[in-house]
């Protein structure tokens, strides 16, 4: 199968393609270049690929929760490009990229996400893999830190912003995970998988209808 990927929940965006098993990305440093250099980096990247729109099976896109800015370019972009080559989008968790990066290049099956959402908040939910697939055992959620409680069974692992920036709320909870890395951001390549399954499976949805996943009312938001 053959996909573009944009992921851009975050303060670092990445956008990638997969053709087979070959998989092109490209990484956006700053929040503030995702508006401008997702579009032509889009176009670079498949002409490296040497794939036009009309090959595509589809467009992922990092549905979030996350930075409300990034969420917004990614869904607008997708819907466009979706619109003009009458092709389907599949809005992926943000929380589930990560979990399935967690799983990719670390070995976790069972996961706890942990997002900073900022004003003293967070974007969190556990997941297990299954079939290679992230799945929830623990729905996404914003929250405070403190009252993030999950209770894993066999080794588990922690990921994301939130786990350092609220180390000391997340303390007691952490103390107990095999794996914390709180370095880990979502990346466009770990939206294949299931946006693979998700076409299969029928989950796709026409360009009109994919929305991003905020958990927050948009006016509160202060960290974009």
């Amino acid at each position: 199968m053959k996909f573009l990927a944009l992921e851009t929940s975050s303060e670092r965006g990445s956008l990638a393609v997969i053709n087979g098993s070959a998989i092109i990305e490209r990484w956006i440093e700053t929040p503030k270049a995702q508006t401008s250099r997702l579009l032509p980096l889009t176009k670079e990247l498949l002409s490296e690929a040497n794939l036009s729109l009309s090959d595509l099976d589809g467009i992922a896109f990092g549905r979030g929760p996350g930075s409300f800015t990034g969420l917004r370019v990614a869904t607008a972009i997708a819907q466009g490009i979706g619109l003009s080559a009458a092709l389907p989008i599949l809005p992926i968790s943000s929380l589930a990229a990560l979990a399935q990066q967690a799983y990719h290049e670390h070995g976790l099956s069972r996961v706890l996400v942990c997002v900073d959402a900022y004003m003293g908040e967070v974007y969190w939910a556990a997941f297990e893999i299954q079939d290679g697939l992230a799945v929830p055992s623990l729905p996404e959620s914003l929250t405070a830190p403190q009252v993030v409680n999950w209770k894993g069974l066999g080794p588990w692992g922690a990921v994301g912003s939130g786990c350092q920036v609220y180390s000391k709320a997340l303390a007691s909870l952490l103390s107990g995970a095999d794996q914390v890395l709180p370095e880990l951001r979502p990346r466009a390549r770990d939206l294949f998988s299931q946006a693979k399954a998700d076409l299969v499976a029928g989950r796709a949805q026409a360009a009109e209808q994919a929305k991003p996943a905020y958990l927050r009312d948009e006016s509160a938001w202060k960290g974009s």
